[in-house]
């Protein structure tokens, strides 16, 4: 496997903000200059370890804002305000590294930054210095468990934004990103393919899921939990058309009782609240870390930036009657080609601005996962049972559905449009099913409506930052 070359200076340096730590931690060698394995010598220094990954996955460069907000922008769900700024070049697909906001920088360097601090606590407990008392052995493995799933989360997503989705060739064998299992300053590493990122991806969530069978596993979904990792590695299959594991997964999740529906009545509260029912891995944010107008809410709200707004192509989908509408907020200011609402999906304000919980992934994509993955292995009944939980959870006069085949799966992706709006899967969703963005409702610049597929576009491009310094790694064609 190969390791990763930081790309800019001041990123070599990669240091944690740890907390409180036992002050033999305190007196080691700076980090960014000792091995992965010599770096956390206690369980304390492990948990602390975790709370900076969490901290770095929260950041408005990775889940807090920028990740899910390209994925729906760059389809056709979401259209520009006439004040949009902040990566506008990616919803208008004219994208390149000497763009303003150079959000595709962020993501290589946040990303990579997250796997390094992964591999620290990985490679640390591989140490077999490193000693555990049997007494807290089951607290440590789901710590380690959760490393593996972060690392897991951190080369999938980077291998969703920078190569192009899993089946676009017939073996995967296309460039994905560079495989980091160990931090080296020298390294100049060439990518691996994309079906070499997700073996390793698969491998890791498995790891994670048989570590993380801690009596006391986290209490919330603000941590990794083991069905945390089943319903990410069920998104994984799905995306692999691999649908008998994914639907596998997916019921893993669904049968442990861990987890429930909300109601209709309290869905449009589970945003703002967090950690309801159904969330199973989510961002949580407080008022002393929210990330006010920088939240991905500040992207959308009249008392943010404002930046993006819901399409009709979106809205024209809905019943007046969906409770799912309550993401929608009238804003008497917008006119014309921009309408006359805002997405309120994430609404906190005033103090709280930015305080919203942000979900990861929750038990109606699973749901629908498991959905798709049963339509497309003949199981019509059994996907037609998963898409009318959600559907007539949203709108309770829905009919139960009864067409099958292609109409069935038709029917699931609408569904998906709908349930799973504005928290970054559409893209991702329109490049899998080898589909064109086709947006009708649209306020980007003349020729920047249709994107058809297949598209060197639909991918970012690598930072020059890493170019630049890396003769090896190959750029993504177009850039």
């Amino acid at each position: 496997m190969t390791s990763f070359k930081k790309i800019s200076v001041p990123l070599v340096m990669i240091l944690f903000s740890f907390g409180c730590v036992d002050e033999d931690f305190l007196e080691l060698t700076p980090q960014q200059s000792v091995a992965d394995s010599e770096f956390l010598v206690t369980l304390a220094d492990v948990r602390s370890a975790m709370n900076g990954i969490y901290d770095q996955l929260q950041l408005a460069d990775w889940y807090g804002r920028y990740l899910p907000l390209v994925a729906d922008i760059m389809g056709e769900d979401v259209k520009q305000n006439a004040s949009a700024n902040r990566a506008k070049e990616w919803a208008e697909y004219n994208g390149s590294t000497s763009t303003t906001h150079r959000v595709e920088r962020e993501f290589w360097a946040e990303i990579y930054e997250g796997i390094n601090m992964a591999n620290q606590v990985i490679n640390s407990a591989l140490d077999e210095r490193f000693e555990v008392k049997a007494a807290v052995q089951a607290e440590f493995n789901q710590l380690v468990g959760e490393a593996y799933a972060m690392r897991a989360l951190s080369h999938f997503d980077l291998v969703r934004l920078f190569g192009q989705h899993y089946t676009f060739t017939a073996d995967a064998s296309h460039p994905g990103v560079p495989i980091v299992l160990v931090f080296d300053v020298e390294a100049t590493p060439s990518r691996n393919t994309v079906a070499e990122v997700y073996d390793q991806v698969i491998s890791d969530y498995v790891t994670a899921i048989g570590l993380m069978t801690a009596e006391e596993a986290p209490s919330n979904a603000g941590r990794f939990s083991k069905e945390g990792a089943q319903a990410l590695l069920s998104r994984v299959y799905l995306y692999m058309e691999d649908y008998a594991n994914a639907a596998t997964l997916a019921t893993s999740v669904i049968s442990s009782g861990n987890y429930s529906l909300v109601s209709a009545a309290d869905y449009p509260d589970q945003f703002i609240d967090g950690l309801s029912s159904e969330a199973i891995f989510e961002m949580i944010y407080s008022a002393s870390d929210g990330l006010g107008s920088n939240h991905l809410g500040g992207m959308y709200k009249v008392t943010g930036y404002g930046d993006y707004l819901p399409s009709l192509d979106l809205l024209n989908l809905m019943d007046d009657l969906d409770i799912r509408k309550a993401m929608f907020l009238t804003d008497g200011n917008l006119t014309g080609a921009y309408g006359s609402l805002r997405v309120n999906k994430f609404p906190s304000d005033g103090a709280a601005n930015g305080t919203d919980n942000l979900p990861v992934i929750r038990l109606s994509e699973v749901y629908l996962n498991r959905a798709e993955a049963r339509a497309e292995t003949g199981d019509d009944a059994g996907a037609q049972a998963d898409l009318d939980l959600i559907r007539q959870r949203g709108l309770s006069t829905a009919p139960a559905t009864t067409v099958t085949g292609a109409a069935l799966l038709a029917e699931i992706a609408i569904e998906r449009r709908i349930e799973l709006a504005f928290e970054g899967h559409r893209l991702f969703d329109i490049t899998r099913h080898k589909q064109s963005v086709v947006r009708v409702d649209c306020t980007a610049p003349a020729g920047n409506c249709t994107i058809p597929y297949p598209n060197e576009l639909f991918v970012l491009p690598i930072p020059f930052e890493e170019t630049d310094v890396n003769k090896v790694i190959v750029q993504n064609p177009g850039y």
